[in-house]
């Protein structure tokens, strides 16, 4: 056999390994990694774990959350786009990042429709806009009506400028044409430190956050965010029914949590990985975990998600273009 002739079949063995090892059945082979671009202890830290260990029990490969906080989960996200379209960076992110960054700031150095590609929308999740409980302030009306009589007097937090907690909370004041004081943190379980000390007097926070919170007592729920009372808090109204007279009537939003990559990602790869969450969310056992944490299964696949998306970014573009919140 001739040096020429090795090396050609060389090459070729070389060549088939690499595909063995791209190819999406034998993926992973070693410990992927979800960006969490929000604080541990938050919603997305807590559906990000459940789903994750599953997820990992079925490859025997671990998934590794990093937590990579700041600037409203931009600075996680453009982590993720500028990693090795190769799978085992991924972007486990709530829906501000995927539907409204783009339309709330001029230079946010990506478009999130092109830089990533979609795998699956694991589940959704109300806001409750809760209270410090020193707060004089119990009912959505009362609040309403404290701001009217007060403007700028109230100071609520939110886990970043351009968050989604802000951006619930800029809606609910457009709706019931109030003005309060925006005060930004690194994170909405940062946010809470400060509401259950009374240095900031209300805020949106995300159900599965929430609830151990109010149910022990520390934050008061006024109302939650969607159309629907909460199963885990049927007694606390709906933003929409609480605050029918001052404005707040059609109040209806909610929050999901979804997984990405960046673009250019193996569609195999991707397909693969949207089968074996879709296949895991399916498990009565996790719809329980998820639901006592105050989150809903969605399970949309990539086209799905994609329309999802689309459709999301074009409503809060009209939102943000009404309210006039843009930022550099």
């Amino acid at each position: 056999m001739s040096w020429n002739k090795t090396s050609f079949l060389l090459l070729l063995l070389s060549a088939h390994s690499a595909w063995a090892i791209n190819d999406s059945p034998h993926f992973p082979i070693k410990p992927v990694r979800w960006v969490v671009p929000y604080p541990a202890g938050g919603s997305i830290d807590v559906v990000a774990r459940l789903v994750a260990s599953r997820l990992s029990n079925l490859w025997g490969q671990s998934i590794v959350i990093d937590n990579r906080l700041g600037a409203g989960g931009r600075i996680g996200t453009q982590a993720v786009i500028a990693a090795s379209a190769d799978g085992y960076t991924q972007l486990m992110t709530l829906n501000t990042n995927y539907t409204m960054d783009k339309s709330l700031f001029k230079n946010i150095g990506y478009d999130p429709e092109k830089a990533l590609q979609p795998i699956c929308l694991i589940a959704s999740t109300a806001q409750m806009l809760v209270a410090s409980h020193n707060f004089s302030v119990k009912t959505v009306k009362d609040l309403v009506s404290l701001a009217k009589s007060q403007p700028n007097s109230i100071h609520y937090g939110s886990s970043g400028a351009g968050g989604s907690l802000h951006l619930a909370m800029e809606l609910f004041k457009s709706m019931a044409d109030i003005k309060m004081n925006h005060i930004p943190y690194k994170g909405g379980p940062i946010a809470l430190t400060d509401l259950m000390s009374g240095q900031i007097k209300v805020m949106f926070f995300n159900t599965p956050a929430a609830l151990p919170y109010i149910q022990s007592g520390k934050i008061v729920a006024l109302g939650i965010s969607t159309a629907k009372r909460s199963p885990r808090l049927p007694d606390v109204p709906t933003i929409a029914e609480a605050g029918q007279s001052v404005g707040l009537s059609g109040f209806d939003i909610a929050a999901w949590f979804g997984l990405s990559v960046p673009q250019g990602t193996d569609k195999k790869i991707i397909k693969n990985l949207s089968q074996q969450i879709l296949q895991i969310l399916a498990r009565s056992e996790l719809k329980d975990q998820l639901s006592l944490v105050g989150a809903e299964v969605v399970g949309l696949n990539p086209e799905q998600t994609t329309q999802r998306i689309h459709k999301e970014t074009a409503q809060w573009a009209k939102l943000i273009e009404h309210t006039n919140i843009r930022f550099e």
